[in-house]
């Protein structure tokens, strides 16, 4: 069962669209920026109604951002990880963590959108320095996602991160797009940020059995393959 309309899930509902035993949760918060609590209410009330259904398991997408401090977390972050906790007290209870996922989508509120939009038009925007991001492919969470849903224990909750093996830098990848679009990206750099430290070990191995490369150059040939200019 597939809850959303949303990229992720019409990216996962062919796997798990009819599968009576697995329900994947897809209808979440998008915008990262929100801050209304009726929308996390929304989410929160829908997730605790599903969890109610002890003879599924439920699979969340939890975010790579929860793991900061918590007085650096957002609304958004800290919504998210509230969300995580309700998921992981079922049994069985999967938690994908996700990075910024990329795709066909024109949801202007994701980070790569973002920056390709600012880079096409010429408009001004804001660079943290040292804050780091990450990339995956909505073609490469699926392959990866649907091998960890199907193949993972599902008697006990379970947390597992889906990203390229770094994180990368704001500054470098926006020198990527500027690559990509052989343009000057019209932006300024502020002096904050953080690192971001992800444990990708489970997904970088289920990634090599399949033949996805996550490691060095990853993020550039996922941003290739969605914002390139067509020829």
């Amino acid at each position: 069962m597939i809850i959303g309309k949303g990229l992720l899930a019409r990216a996962f509902e062919p796997h798990f669209g009819k599968d009576p035993e697995t329900i994947i949760f897809a209808s979440g918060v998008s915008n990262s920026l929100e801050t209304r609590g009726s929308e996390f209410a929304r989410e929160h009330s829908l997730l605790r109604q599903l969890q109610a259904d002890a003879t599924k398991r439920l699979v969340y997408f939890g975010s790579c951002g929860v793991t900061v401090e918590e007085g650096e977390l957002t609304p958004y972050m800290k919504h998210k990880k509230l969300m995580e906790s309700l998921v992981l007290s079922s049994a069985g209870g999967l938690v994908l963590r996700l990075p910024q996922v990329v795709g066909a989508m024109g949801n202007p509120n994701t980070l790569s959108n973002f920056i390709h939009d600012r880079i096409v038009s010429g408009e001004h925007f804001t660079v943290w320095a040292h804050a780091e991001r990450n990339l995956i492919d909505i073609d490469d969470l699926v392959a990866i996602g649907t091998i960890l849903i199907t193949e993972m224990d599902d008697r006990s909750a379970s947390v597992v991160s889906i990203a390229a093996r770094k994180s990368m830098l704001m500054t470098e990848i926006v020198k990527i797009f500027e690559r990509v679009h052989g343009k000057t990206a019209n932006y300024s750099i502020v002096e904050k940020g953080d690192p971001l430290k992800i444990d990708t070990k489970k997904a970088a191995e289920i990634g090599a059995h399949l033949g996805i490369d996550l490691g060095a150059g990853y993020i550039e040939r996922v941003i290739r393959k969605y914002y390139a200019p067509k020829r």
